[in-house]
C-alpha cells in the first residue's frame, strides 16, 4: 500500500467535506492533483453521499435551546444576531451588527452553547465562570494581531456574551495554501501570529488552544489570534495540591498540545511556544508532525511526550503538494528552519524558546541571514553566518587558520536532521580538536603551513563522514571558499570540487544546497581570471535559483551582484549596467531588517564605477561623493566597502586631473584595509602599487620606492603562483627605482617582474608592451650617467 498516497488522499476527502455540499463537485473538479487521487476522492465523497441517511440518524438528540437563549433577530444590548457562524466545544458564534443605527459595523458574537445551559448546576456554573474569563482576557488586550473585544454583557436570563471584531477570513493554513506562499512568506507571516501570542503571554496569559482554525487571516494579510476559551491568567491560576490541571482532552487540541498540556502538568507561556512550534512544522511541511486519529487517550500521549517528529523535509513527501512546490519547499526548508521548528517543539519546556517573541525573533535572525539561536551562540558558528552573508570574503579573508576550521566546523552546524544534531555536534567537536592540534607545533612536533593543515583536514573528512556526504560537502565547501578569500587557489579548487560532486550526490545538481557551492566555484574562476566560465557560472545560479522559485533568498541578489561586479572588473560596463540594474530593482523585503543597511549605499557605488567605465565623469563624481559621505556616516571607523568605494573614487579624481586629491584619498582607502586586514592581504597588493604609480606621477619618488617594495615582496607572500599583480608590482618598484637613479636595483627589478611575466598564460597585453619600454628607459638614463645595469649588457 502507498500510505502517502492514502494520506494525501484522506486529507483531500477532509478538505471536501469542509466545502457547502452543493458546490464539492466542482470544487474538487478545480483542484490541481493526479487523476488517479481526484478518482479515490471522488469515490469517498460519493460513498458518504450513499450513507448520509445513516450518518444523519445520530442517536445524539439535536441541541434544544432553554427558552430565554437569545434567537437570531433578536437584540443583545446595541447589537442584533444575524446568524449563526460556527459552535465550538463551549460557545457558539454568530454573525452581528450595529443595530442603534450610530454607525455600521459587523461583529462576531460570542453565547454560551444552549446545549451546557441544560446541563448540571455546578457544571453550567464553571461553564459560565470560563466564559466571563475569556471576556475579561480579552479586554486585556489590544492587539493588531489579536481579535479585539468591543462590549459585553448578559442577556435577560443571565447568559453572558461577548461582542468582537468580526474577522472575514480564512485559517492560517487555508490562507498559506490559498495564497500559494513560499516557505519565506510563511515564516514573515508566522511572525506576526507569535507577536499576538507574545501579546498574551505579555498580560501571563497562556491561550492553551493554539491551531490553525484559531487564526483567522483576513484579506489584508493580517493574521488575528481568536478564541481564549480555555485560556488561564497565570497569576490568578495557583497549582493544585495533586500538581495537576484539570485541562481535558475535549478541553484542548491534542495535535497541538504540549506534552505537559497533555500530561495536565503545570502549564507556562513554553506550553504555546510548542503549540506555535507544531503549526509551523504544519505551514510549512504541509501536514502535522502527528497523526492522532483514532487513538486512545493513552497512545495519544505517548506519541505527543515520547516520539520525536520526522525532519519536515522528509514529511513533504506526505503533504498534498504539486511537484513544483515540493522540490521548492525541500530546497527551502534548510538546517535551520529545521532546528528552530524543532526548539519550538522540544519534549522538555526549558529546551524551548522561552517565549513566543524569543522565537519570532530567531526566524527574522534566519530571514536576514543572521545565526540563529537553535545553534549553539558559538564563535564558529556566527563567523560562519558571516561568510555566508558576505559573498566577496573580504573581510573573512583576514581570519587565521582558526577561522578556516571555524568555517568547516560552521558547515556541519547545518545538519540535514534535527534530531541528529547532537550526535554531528558531538562529531565536529571532536575533528575541530583533531585538526587544530595537527597545526599547533607543541603537538604536531613543528609548525606546519596553511596549505599543510587544509590537506590535513580535508584528508580527514571521508574518514569522518563516511555516508554523509550532505555534512562533507559542507565541509569542503567551507574550506574551499576560505582558501579562493585567501588566493590558495588550488586548494579552492581542489575543495570546492569534491563539495560540488558530493553536494549533487545527497541533493541534487540544481538544489539550493549545490547552487550555493556553484556560486562560490564561480568566485573561484573570477579570481583564476577564467572569465568566460564565471559569467557562465552566475548566470546559470541566478536562472536555477529562477527555476525554484528562490529569488526571495539572499543568495540571488548576491549572485547578480558578483556578476556584475565582474562585468565592471573586466570592463564590460554595458552589461554590469543592466545586471546591477535587475539587482537594484529587486523588491525590498518584508521586514527591512533582512536588509543590509550597507546594501543601497553599495548600489549607488556600484553605479558611479559603470558611469566611469561609461565616460559619464560628472555623473560619477556626484554618485561616488554621495556614496562615500553616506558609508563614512554609518561606518566612521572604516569598512572594506568603504575602502573599496574610497579607492574607485580616488581613480577617477585621477582621470579628472585632480591629483593630489586622488592620492591623498587612496592612502586613506590603503590605510583602513591595513588596519582591517591586520597583514598582507591580496586586496592590498594591486592599491599600493597604484599608488605607487601615482607618487611617481606626483614625483613623490622616495614614498613611490617603498609603497612598490612593499606590494611586490607582499605580492609573493600571498600569491602561490605567478599572476599579473606580482609581475606589475616589481615593474612599478623598477621605475620608482629608475627614478632615484638606483639603476641597479631597477635592474633587478626588471628583471623579478620579466620572470614572472614569462609564467603568464596568456601574457597580459600592457606587460607585454610595459616592460620593453622600461628596459629602453632605464638603459639609457644608467647609460646617460655612466652606470653599469646587468640587464641593460643583454
Amino acid at each position: 500500500m502507498n500510505t502517502s498516497m492514502e494520506v494525501q488522499v484522506l486529507q483531500w476527502f477532509e478538505r471536501v467535506l469542509a466545502q457547502p455540499a452543493a458546490a464539492r463537485a466542482d470544487w474538487l473538479a478545480a483542484q490541481e492533483m493526479p487523476d488517479a487521487m481526484r478518482e479515490r476522492v471522488q469515490r469517498l465523497l460519493d460513498a458518504e453521499s450513499a450513507a448520509s441517511g445513516f450518518m444523519e440518524a445520530t442517536a445524539v438528540q439535536p441541541e434544544t435551546p432553554p427558552p430565554e437563549f437569545p434567537k437570531v433577530g433578536d437584540r443583545l444590548g446595541n447589537y442584533e444576531l444575524l446568524k449563526a457562524l460556527e459552535a465550538g466545544g463551549m460557545g457558539v458564534v454568530y454573525l452581528g451588527r450595529r443595530a442603534d443605527d450610530v454607525y455600521d459595523q459587523q461583529v462576531a458574537i460570542k453565547l454560551v452553547r444552549p446545549v451546557h445551559l441544560l446541563a448540571a448546576a455546578e457544571f453550567r456554573r464553571q461553564l459560565i465562570s470560563r466564559f466571563e474569563d475569556e471576556r475579561s482576557i480579552l479586554a486585556r488586550m489590544s492587539h493588531p494581531n489579536v481579535a479585539r473585544i468591543l462590549d459585553g454583557g448578559s442577556t435577560a436570563g443571565g447568559i453572558p456574551y461577548l461582542v468582537m471584531e468580526f474577522v472575514d477570513g480564512v485559517s492560517l493554513t487555508d490562507y498559506c495554501r490559498q495564497n500559494k506562499l513560499d516557505v519565506p512568506a510563511r515564516l514573515k507571516l508566522f511572525c506576526k501570529v507569535c507577536d499576538g501570542v507574545q501579546e498574551a503571554h505579555r498580560h501571563l496569559i497562556v491561550h492553551r488552544d493554539l491551531k490553525p482554525d484559531n487564526i483567522l487571516v483576513g484579506s489584508n494579510g493580517e493574521p488575528r489570534l481568536l478564541d481564549f476559551g480555555i485560556a488561564k491568567i497565570l497569576e490568578q491560576e495557583p497549582l493544585p495540591a495533586d500538581g495537576k490541571r484539570q485541562t481535558s482532552l475535549s478541553a484542548m487540541t491534542p495535535a497541538y498540545a504540549s506534552p505537559e498540556q497533555v500530561r495536565q502538568q503545570a502549564l507556562t507561556t513554553s506550553s504555546d511556544v510548542y503549540s506555535l512550534g507544531v503549526m509551523l512544522y504544519q505551514l510549512l511541511a504541509g501536514v502535522r508532525p502527528y497523526e492522532l486519529g483514532g487513538l486512545r487517550p493513552s497512545e495519544a500521549e505517548h506519541v505527543v511526550c515520547d516520539t520525536l517528529p520526522d525532519p519536515m523535509h522528509r514529511m513533504l513527501a506526505k503533504a498534498v503538494l504539486s511537484d513544483a512546490e515540493r522540490r521548492q519547499r525541500r530546497a527551502q526548508i534548510t538546517p535551520d528552519v529545521e532546528r528552530i521548528v524543532a526548539k519550538a517543539m522540544h519534549k522538555e519546556a526549558a529546551r524551548r524558546y522561552g517565549s513566543a517573541q524569543e522565537l519570532a525573533d530567531d526566524i527574522q535572525r534566519y530571514l536576514a541571514g543572521q545565526p540563529v539561536l537553535a545553534h549553539p551562540d558559538s564563535t564558529l558558528y556566527r563567523l560562519g553566518k558571516f561568510v555566508r552573508r558576505h559573498r566577496l570574503g573580504v573581510a573573512a579573508a583576514s581570519v587565521a587558520l582558526a577561522a578556516v576550521l571555524a568555517a568547516t566546523g560552521v558547515a556541519l552546524w547545518q545538519a540535514e536532521r534535527a534530531r541528529q544534531a547532537a550526535r554531528d555536534t558531538e562529531q565536529v567537536n571532536n575533528f575541530l580538536m583533531d585538526v587544530l592540534k595537527s597545526s599547533d607545533p607543541f603537538d604536531a612536533g613543528a609548525e606546519i603551513s596553511l596549505s599543510e593543515a587544509v590537506d590535513r583536514a580535508s584528508a580527514k573528512v571521508p574518514e569522518r563522514f563516511a555516508g554523509r556526504p550532505d555534512l562533507s560537502s559542507r565541509v569542503h565547501m567551507a574550506l574551499g571558499y576560505s582558501m579562493v578569500s585567501r588566493y590558495k587557489l588550488d586548494l579552492a579548487e581542489r575543495e570546492l570540487g569534491l563539495a560540488l560532486a558530493q553536494s549533487t550526490q545527497a541533493h541534487g545538481a540544481d538544489s539550493m544546497p549545490t547552487l550555493r557551492i556553484r556560486e562560490a566555484v564561480a568566485q573561484l574562476r573570477s579570481y583564476q581570471g577564467r572569465d568566460d566560465e564565471a559569467v557562465a557560472g552566475w548566470q546559470s545560479v541566478v536562472a536555477g535559483m529562477e527555476a525554484l522559485g528562490a529569488q526571495g533568498d539572499k543568495l540571488y541578489a548576491i549572485a547578480l551582484n558578483n556578476l556584475g561586479n565582474h562585468y565592471l572588473a573586466i570592463e564590460e560596463y554595458a552589461k554590469a549596467d543592466e545586471v546591477l540594474k535587475r539587482a537594484a530593482a529587486l523588491p525590498p523585503p518584508a521586514d527591512p531588517s533582512t536588509l543590509s543597511p550597507t546594501d543601497p549605499i553599495l548600489l549607488v557605488g556600484n553605479q558611479a564605477f559603470v558611469a566611469h567605465g561609461l565616460g559619464d565623469l560628472e555623473r560619477a563624481k556626484t554618485l561616488y561623493e554621495q556614496a562615500q559621505a553616506e558609508l563614512e556616516k554609518l561606518v566612521p571607523e572604516g569598512s572594506p566597502e568603504l575602502a573599496s568605494v574610497m579607492n574607485n573614487h580616488a581613480m577617477l579624481l585621477q582621470d579628472l586631473g585632480e591629483k593630489e586629491a586622488a592620492y591623498a584619498l587612496s592612502q586613506r582607502s590603503i590605510a583602513m584595509r591595513e588596519k582591517i586586514f591586520r597583514g598582507d592581504h591580496p586586496m592590498l597588493v594591486a592599491p599600493v602599487s597604484g599608488l605607487a604609480m601615482w607618487a611617481v606621477g606626483l614625483k613623490k619618488y622616495d614614498e613611490a620606492v617603498a609603497l612598490a617594495e612593499k606590494a611586490a615582496k607582499m605580492s609573493e607572500r600571498v600569491y602561490a603562483e605567478s599572476n599579473h599583480s606580482t609581475a606589475f608590482a616589481w615593474w612599478t618598484l623598477s621605475l620608482a627605482q629608475t627614478k632615484t637613479g638606483d639603476f641597479a636595483a631597477a635592474g633587478e627589478s626588471l628583471q623579478r617582474s620579466e620572470r614572472e611575466f614569462a609564467k603568464l598564460d596568456p601574457p597580459p597585453e600592457d606587460l607585454a608592451e610595459s616592460i620593453p619600454a622600461l628596459r629602453e628607459h632605464l638603459c639609457d638614463q644608467a647609460k646617460a650617467q655612466g652606470a653599469a645595469v646587468a640587464i641593460c649588457a643583454r
